[in-house]
Order: C-alpha cells, then sequence, then structure tokens
C-alpha cells in the first residue's frame, strides 16, 4: 500500500541520484582542461514500481551506470591521423637537416665548383707549360674534393642525431606499452558490465595516443575490457596484460619477443614507410643518407663523386706531363686482399626460380633467379642468372664465373688416318696431335682414347707453356685446364672441355685451328673455332663471390631451402654457418685470395681480355731507350702479382736484358715501379682501365664523397699533370694540351655511368638528387600543413562528442540543484504529512 513512507523513500532515491549527478558535473567540470579527458553523465532509469489496485506506483528514480561520452570511430581515426601528423613532422624536421648539407649557397654550391674546376682545365689547356695553371687545377680540384668530404661529414652528423633521436623514441615506446598494459590489468580486475573505470580508460586513449605518434598501430577492445596494440605489419605491442619491446638496431627497428624457450627473437619490422609515425619519418630520413645503399641521398652523392673520379682518372691516365717519371711510382689503390666464396649451383633444383625479395646479401635484396635446363650435369644458365641478378642488386659483392667450353662427343679415328697430326692454339698455345690408330689397342679408333689422348696434349702444352724454365718470356701464364667430358662436368661422354682453373676467372677462351673444312680429322674432335666468353651456356655451373669490403652475408628465409639451390646450405660452408637457418656468414677467414684483382674499389671497369697499356722507356739523356712503347697484356690477371710479372717480362722481352729497367713489385697491396738508375718511364696509353683502376698516373684518388683526393704524385710535382700525351715517335711537348682538352669534354659527356642510376652529364645528375632533396622537404612541409588542419578538424569533431563544455556542465548543475530542492521539498511535504497524522492521533 502507498504510505508516506513510500514518498519518503521516493525523495531519497531522488536525492541520493540527483546528488551524483552534481557529483558527476562537478567531475566534468573539475577536468575541463585536463589533456584527453572524456566527458562524463549519469545515466538515470526509474526504480522498479509497486504494484498496487489501481495501478503501479513509481518508486523514484536511480543512477544505474557513469558512462563517458565516447565516439570510438572518431578517436581512432585521430589516432591514426596523429601517427601520420607525427610522421610528416618528423620528416620535416630531418630533411631541413639533410638540406643543409646539401647546401647552394654561392660559394659552397658543388654545381659551381664543379664549373670552376672544368673552367680551371680549360685555362690548362691554353697554357699547358704554365705552373700556375697546373696549380690552380689542384687548387680547385681540392675545394672540390673538400666539399665533398664537408657534405658527408655533415651527413654523418646527421645520422647521429637522428639515431639518437630514434634510441629515445624506442624507449618511450616501450615505456608506453609497459604503461598500457598496466592499465589493462587494472581496468580488467576492476570493471564489471555497470561499472566502468572511465578515467583510466581515459588514462589508456592517453597513451596510446602518444604511442600512435610514435608508430602506426591497429588496436580493439576484448571483453575483458583491455586493449590488443598491433603494429601495422601485425606484430604485437600489447595484449592483456603483457607488453612487448622494440628496438633500433643494426639500422633497422626490431620487434623482441621470446620463444617457448626463453629465447630472445629479433624480427625486422620492415622501413620508415611501413612503421609510421616519428619513428618511421625519422627512419626514412635515416635510411635516405645511411652508407651502402646506392639509391639514397648519400649513394647518389658517393655515386657522383665516384663517377668523377672514374672519368676524370680514365682520361688522364691516357695522358702525361712535363716531365717523364724518374723515381719510384706506387700505385694510390690497393689491391686488397678479396673474400672468395665459391659454390656449385644444385643440379636437382636447376629449373627452379628462386623469387625475388626472398634472399639478400649484405643487407641488399636481390631480384629474381631464373631456374634453367641443365645441361651435362651442370646448372650453366641458372648459375649465370645468379650472377647477373647479385650483380644488378649492387651488393658490394662482384658474382662471377667461370668460362668453360665443351666439345661435341669425339669420332673416333680411322685407321687410315694414323699419323696425322693436328695442330690447333689455345689462347696462343700451340698443341700438336699426332693420330695414333694402330698401336695397342686400345688407341685412337676408340673415342674415349681419343679424348684422353688429346686431353694429356693440351695440358702438356699449356705446362710447358707456363713453365719458366723452359720459356720465361712466355706472358700471360695460360690458366687453362682440359678434361674429358663424362656427362655430368659439363660436357657429353668422351667430349673435350677446356675451362679456366681460377675460379671465379671470366677470361675468354679461344680456339683456333680446328676447321674442319681444312683437316676432316680435326673436326672430329668436336671443339670448334671460336672465343668463348662466360655467359648461360660457357661456364662450370659455379658461382664465385668476391668481396673486399666486407663480409658476405646472405639471408634466404628461414631455412636453407633457397641457399641449397645455389649450392650455400647445409651448415659446412663456412667456420660460423650453422645449418638450416636460411643465413650464412662467410669471411677472409673461410677462404680469400690475396691482392686479387678483384680488390680494386674501380676493378669492376677492368677489361683485360685484350686489354694492355703502354709503357715508354727513356734514357736519362731524355733520348729513347726503345723505338716503341712496351706493351703490357693483361690477359688473365688474376692477382696483382700477375700484374708485375707481366711487367717484367715484357720490359725482359722488349730490351733483351737479363732484369728489367723498370721493376714492378707488389708491396702491402699495391703494386710499385722503380725504374733503374739509368731510366725514366711514361705512359702511352690503357685500353685495360688497369692503370686507372690502381691509381697510377691518376689525378684523383679514393671512390666516393668521404674518400676523394689528390693523387699525392700531383700533389707533389704538379708538372705530372697529364695535359698531353706521348706521341706516336714517344715524344713529350711541354706545349701539348690534347689531354687537358679530352679531360674539360667530361664536363658535357652526357654517357657517364652512375652506380645504381642513369647514364647522363654530371651537372645534370647532381641536380636531379638536389631536386629530388628539396622537393622531398617541400612535400613533406605541404602535407604536414594539410595534414595539421584535418587533425585540428577532427580533433574538434571529437571535442564535440567527448569535450567538456562549461555552459553546458553550468545548466545541467543548476537543473541537478533545481531537482535536489524539488527533491527535499518532497521530504518536507512528507514529514508535514506525517506530522499531521500524529496531531490526529
Amino acid at each position: 500500500m502507498v504510505g508516506i513512507s513510500q514518498i519518503l523513500n521516493t525523495a531519497k532515491e531522488a536525492l541520493l541520484a540527483h546528488q551524483q549527478s552534481v557529483s558527476v558535473a562537478g567531475h566534468n567540470i573539475a577536468n575541463v582542461d585536463t589533456p584527453g579527458y572524456t566527458r562524463q553523465s549519469l545515466s538515470l532509469n526509474p526504480a522498479i514500481p509497486t504494484p498496487e489496485g489501481v495501478g503501479f506506483f513509481g518508486n523514484g528514480v536511480r543512477g544505474m551506470e557513469i558512462t563517458r561520452h565516447y565516439d570510438q570511430f572518431m578517436v581512432k581515426r585521430l589516432a591514426g591521423q596523429n601517427s601520420t601528423l607525427s610522421n610528416l613532422q618528423a620528416q620535416q624536421d630531418s630533411m631541413r637537416l639533410v638540406e643543409t648539407s646539401f647546401n647552394e649557397a654561392p660559394g659552397l654550391a658543388v654545381n659551381e665548383l664543379m664549373s670552376e674546376f672544368w673552367a680551371s682545365w680549360q685555362t690548362l689547356a691554353l697554357y699547358p707549360e704554365n705552373m700556375a695553371t697546373r696549380d690552380q687545377a689542384i687548387q680547385k680540384a681540392q675545394i672540390l674534393n673538400d666539399q665533398f668530404n664537408s657534405m658527408t661529414t655533415e651527413l654523418a652528423k646527421t645520422r647521429y642525431d637522428i639515431d639518437v633521436s630514434l634510441e629515445a623514441a624506442v624507449h618511450d615506446v616501450n615505456s608506453l606499452t609497459k604503461q598500457i598494459a598496466n592499465l589493462n590489468a587494472n581496468i580488467a580486475a576492476s570493471e564489471d558490465d555497470l561499472r566502468k573505470q572511465n578515467d583510466l580508460r581515459d588514462q589508456r586513449d592517453i597513451l596510446v595516443k602518444d604511442l600512435s605518434q610514435y608508430l602506426d598501430i591497429n588496436y580493439f577492445e576484448v571483453s575483458t575490457g583491455a586493449f590488443t596494440i598491433l603494429m601495422a605489419d601485425g606484430h604485437t605491442l600489447v595484449e592483456n596484460n603483457q607488453g612487448w619491446q622494440v628496438d633500433w638496431k643494426d639500422n633497422q627497428l626490431q620487434w623482441i619477443s621470446e620463444n617457448s624457450k626463453g629465447t630472445k627473437v629479433e624480427i625486422a619490422v620492415g622501413d620508415g614507410a611501413e612503421v609510421g609515425g616519428k619513428l618511421g619519418g625519422w627512419m626514412e630520413t635515416y635510411n635516405n643518407i645511411r652508407p651502402g645503399v646506392a639509391e639514397n641521398y648519400l649513394g647518389r652523392l658517393d655515386a657522383l663523386a665516384n663517377a668523377l673520379v672514374r672519368e676524370v682518372n680514365q682520361q688522364h691516365t691516357q695522358g702525361v706531363g712535363l716531365t717523364r717519371f724518374s723515381d719510384q711510382l706506387t700505385s694510390a689503390d690497393m689491391a686488397k686482399n678479396t673474400t672468395l666464396l665459391t659454390s656449385t649451383i644444385d643440379i636437382s633444383t636447376a629449373t627452379e626460380t628462386i623469387p625475388a625479395g626472398v634472399m639478400t646479401i649484405n643487407d641488399r635484396e636481390i631480384g629474381k633467379i631464373e631456374g634453367g635446363t641443365a645441361s651435362f650435369g651442370l646448372a650453366s644458365t641458372k648459375a649465370y642468372n645468379a650472377a647477373q641478378a647479385i650483380n644488378s642488386a649492387i651488393t658490394g659483392v662482384q658474382a662471377k664465373l667461370t668460362t668453360q667450353v665443351a666439345g661435341s662427343t669425339v669420332t673416333a679415328m680411322a685407321v687410315a688416318e694414323d699419323g696425322t697430326v693436328i695442330d690447333f692454339q689455345i689462347n696462343g698455345v700451340d698443341v700438336s696431335y699426332t693420330v695414333d690408330a694402330t698401336s695397342g689397342p686400345p688407341n685412337d679408333t676408340d673415342p674415349a682414347t681419343l679424348a684422353a689422348n688429346v686431353v694429356d696434349a693440351v695440358n702438356l702444352a699449356i705446362a710447358n707453356y707456363n713453365d719458366p724454365t723452359n720459356v720465361p718470356e712466355n706472358i700471360p701464364k695460360i690458366t687453362i685446364e682440359a678434361i674429358v667430358g663424362d656427362g655430368t662436368n659439363g660436357g657429353a661422354a668422351n667430349s673435350i672441355i677446356l675451362r679456366n682453373t681460377n675460379p671465379g676467372d671470366e677470361s675468354r677462351i679461344i680456339i683456333d685451328g680446328l676447321d674442319p673444312a681444312l683437316s676432316t680429322a680435326a673436326a672430329k674432335l668436336g671443339l670448334i673455332d671460336d672465343t668463348y666468353t662466360a655467359d648461360g651456356a660457357h661456364n662450370t655451373g659455379t658461382l664465385s663471390l668476391f668481396s673486399h669490403t666486407s663480409d658476405i652475408t646472405i639471408e634466404a628465409g628461414t631455412d636453407d631451402r633457397y641457399l641449397e639451390q645455389l649450392g650455400l646450405g647445409g651448415g659446412n660452408i663456412s667456420s660460423t654457418d650453422a645449418g638450416g637457418d636460411g643465413k650464412l656468414t662467410f669471411t677472409a677467414d673461410d677462404n680469400q685470395v690475396l691482392y686479387s684483382i678483384r680488390g680494386f674499389d674501380y676493378s669492376d671497369e677492368l677489361q683485360l681480355d685484350g686489354g694492355s697499356f703502354k709503357i715508354w722507356i727513356y734514357n736519362n739523356d731524355n733520348t729513347l731507350a726503345l723505338p716503341q712503347p712496351v706493351e703490357i697484356p693483361l690477359e688473365r690477371a688474376y692477382d696483382l702479382q700477375d700484374v708485375a710479372d707481366a711487367i717484367n717480362i715484357s720490359i725482359i722481352n722488349a730490351s733483351g736484358q737479363a732484369s728489367p729497367w723498370i721493376h714492378a713489385t707488389v708491396h702491402d697491396n699495391k703494386l710499385t715501379l722503380t725504374p733503374d738508375a739509368n731510366h725514366q718511364f711514361a705512359f702511352g696509353g690503357d685500353t685495360s682501365n688497369f692503370l686507372a683502376t690502381a691509381g697510377i698516373n691518376t689525378f684523383f684518388t679514393g671512390s666516393g664523397a668521404s674518400t676523394i683526393g689528390i693523387n699525392e704524385v700531383i700533389n707533389d710535382n704538379p708538372d705530372h699533370v697529364a695535359a698531353g700525351t706521348v706521341s706516336a715517335l714517344g715524344e713529350i711537348f711541354s706545349g701539348d694540351q690534347s689531354n687537358a682538352l679530352l679531360i674539360t669534354n667530361i664536363q658535357r659527356n652526357e654517357a657517364v655511368r652512375f652506380i645504381g642510376g642513369s647514364p647522363g652529364t654530371l651537372d645534370g645528375f647532381y641536380n636531379t638528387l638536389v631536386g629530388d632533396i628539396g622537393l622531398k622537404g617541400r612535400t613533406a612541409s605541404r602535407d604536414y600543413e594539410y595534414n595539421q588542419l584535418i587533425t585540428d578538424q577532427m580533433s574538434a569533431m571529437r571535442d564535440a562528442t567527448s569535450g567538456v563544455s562549461l555552459d553546458e556542465e553550468m545548466a545541467d548543475l543548476i537543473k541537478f540543484q533545481q531537482a535536489y530542492s524539488a527533491a527535499a521539498k518532497l521530504i518536507t511535504s512528507s514529514d508535514e504529512m506525517m506530522r499531521t497524522l500524529l496531531e490526529a492521533v
């Protein structure tokens, strides 16, 4: 029955509900300036009514739940937008530092300094005998070199600053994931279906927002109220009460976890564009200025310096200065000891293709390696494709094949051909074989015997040619061997195979004198006259990787599947190879070639097949010691000692003396030319590019922006600036400007090659680089301004729902106060009713 007590209870409930509403409004007002605070309100529901005869009498109101005015969609959008904005700001700030390194202010502009350098050579061409013009060319080059060096130093400082920022950001990310995981635990432990930890959720939202500024993230709420947060690539950062960490290591952002055995697992999580946020923005700029990447800003600056050094030096070595070399001359560059990794391509998977991107060498992705049909037991086609793919990736590793030629199966000799003499040449080595068709058996009427006999004859002829006790004047030494084909070594059974003996030697193999039109017996040997070079059909099926700058580090997935296709799996390749993990590190301790011809920075410029350089030798009275220059053939040079031997033997052969007038030796991986007391020398042209590669008679030293310098020989004596050339009669004229003019023409050469870039002019290449840097900076600034407007709009939309409005809260407070007063009045009325009742009794 409805009574006064029910009315009092209704008033009490109303007082409590409106008091709670006032408290919630007061909480909103108190946090009006609190960052990330979400406006709260009390949900009110009528109390359960009491049934009476006339109907259900209400029992007032009750506060059911304090809820947040929360737009989940907009908050997530805002987190993503914050990540974009922070990424652009990081790019903008870091690119400003990069732009200062490429300052094009007057006096510092590389274009201006290069123009002055070329102008100094034009002046030298006008006055080649003038010492002042020679000094000016050196000085202008030095100023240009200093600017290159300064730019790389500034980029190194910028790289260091970004590296420090990345390390600090990683620390912040790890701290945020830990805090979010702790809040997850508190929220999950204290919430139920009605009571929500609104303030803790606000704190977590703030931390998530802060985290999104560092990384692109995706997150969602699970049934317990906890957040699961994922990186853009799917790696987990937070799940329930557990937080994962990241680390900046080896120029990569790495996600860190532990497997079931407690072993730490580190996984690279992508480049800057994939990471997003501040970290991604800094990483993107960092990756554009870190060493070892041909396509980035630093790599392109190095490519410019590399091309300048190469082009000038290759032309400079063709010329001569005002004076000849009368003192010891040492190469400016070293033929470094070179790590050599040789493997045989697996024939069982010869036709399988290795997809692009699954393999890296020294952190550079390798493109697709096409498979190919094996031939007589060798995967020669796939070996060729692998070498092409590795060299195209610019890994700092040179991939080389080993030349091999296989004839068809020999045809048995007829008895009538007994005594026939077959004369032919292998790379100039005379081979003579007399057919034996009557002795035995076995004899040459048996194909196997014939093939073995001819192979022995070839190997004996080459051994005699190379034997210094027989013919010391023979150069170059012929590093070729003959073997009998057996169907598995690249040749058909009973065929004759010729192959280079040095691994990774792509020198040509030349067969001459086996014209079947001249000799039917010669035709039966199955070999065809031609010049053979290492290609998809003429190689040993082996791959030789040379590196003189670092170890060779190969990664190809989580197992050895792809390594095994290249003959590099199984854990027995190097002393540190565990096997089965898809990784291989090969060092000089495992195998190396001392002072390898591949150990020069510009070794890819060498043209050894048919290449040579010339040395003019003079008496001290300026007369010619020899009427013609001494030509130094570099065919088959494999290491620097081969070059020294070729020089010494060539001079001995030309002079007829017991010892060379110009003695070549190898010391500390450098070539030294020492004239005797009676002779001087000059260079008369180089078709092999060896002089420029080794740094002999060059203008510049170095191979990049940080190492470019002036050859000490030039610096110490400007007379050696090669403005002219030696005439056909060996004459040197002080007024000769022929070589200086050719060097000035380099400025206008539109076919200059650049590492990782397209051919063009030096000026054009640098202009494109500067333009790209400027465009990147301007784009980041413009995009930042645009995204700032979007962020402001989104923040306003979020605040419209979740933000605290003092006007609204004051209006609500007045409403709640009036309701509270009305409820209090209800109690007063009930009290009066009760008093009236009591007085009537």
